[in-house]
């Protein structure tokens, strides 16, 4: 065979091959892409879904949903998180949303009495320009979150964030939360109307989605602050 040729076919033949791995690489990456992580929620009319035992919660859409250990935030913060995961379920009744989660702790924290004690809690995080965009870290200067905190000694917070150590307590009286203690942990409902003025948080009127992340404290292992079990990354509320 003319040498010049052979060269010719085998330059070809190395393009056919880099071509055909590019596409391979591709399409393994397309299949390896991660599936969006979704909720469903379930709209209905004249239901109370406030309390965990109500009936609505049992037609409701349950996801099940992965925790790991937070960024801690601060030096003297050390420790890992217990909960491994949490079972969520959402609820438009009218114009208020309601969201159960559920979760295994066994023992009951739900006082302080000393400097070394501290209260269960869990708390759901959305992005208050309600894009997916804003990290789901406590947010940062410019993407604000709004949290939703539960405490097992009763209180229940509005939170707003700008980044790691920024929570700022902002106080609306229509945040409402319910707690109940299962055979194997805790079951809660928060609730919220799904509008609000721009300085009391998230809101939640008109949207077809909306990010949500989720965060756990187990009092009995000391859990505060950034020592929590959390979602690393934010699910999808679909309405």
């Amino acid at each position: 065979m003319n040498p010049s040729n052979l060269m010719k076919q085998l330059v070809a033949l190395a393009i056919l091959t880099s071509t055909a791995a590019t596409v391979g690489l591709a399409a393994t990456a397309v299949q390896a892409a991660p599936a969006t992580k979704t909720i469903r929620v379930l709209s209905v009319a004249g239901v109370d879904a406030a309390s965990p035992d109500a009936a609505i919660w049992k037609k409701a859409p349950a996801a099940q949903v992965a925790l790991q250990p937070a960024f801690p935030g601060h030096g003297s913060i050390v420790g890992t998180p217990v909960a491994e995961r949490l079972t969520a379920q959402v609820v438009r009744a009218g114009d208020r949303l309601f969201v159960k989660l559920a979760w295994n702790d066994r023992t009951a924290n739900t006082a302080i009495k000393d400097t070394g004690q501290f209260v269960d809690g869990a708390a759901v995080q959305f992005p208050v320009n309600g894009k997916a965009s804003t990290t789901p870290f406590m947010g940062d200067p410019v993407n604000a979150v709004n949290v939703w905190h539960w405490l097992a000694n009763g209180h229940t917070e509005n939170l707003v964030a700008k980044g790691f150590g920024t929570s700022t307590l902002v106080p609306f009286e229509g945040l409402k939360s319910t707690g109940v203690r299962t055979d194997s942990g805790w079951a809660v409902v928060l609730s919220r109307s799904l509008k609000v003025k721009s300085d009391e948080g998230a809101s939640l009127q008109g949207k077809s989605t909306m990010p949500i992340a989720f965060a756990v404290w187990d009092g009995e292992n000391q859990e505060r602050d950034g020592l929590k079990a959390v979602t690393l990354e934010w699910w999808q509320l679909k309405f």
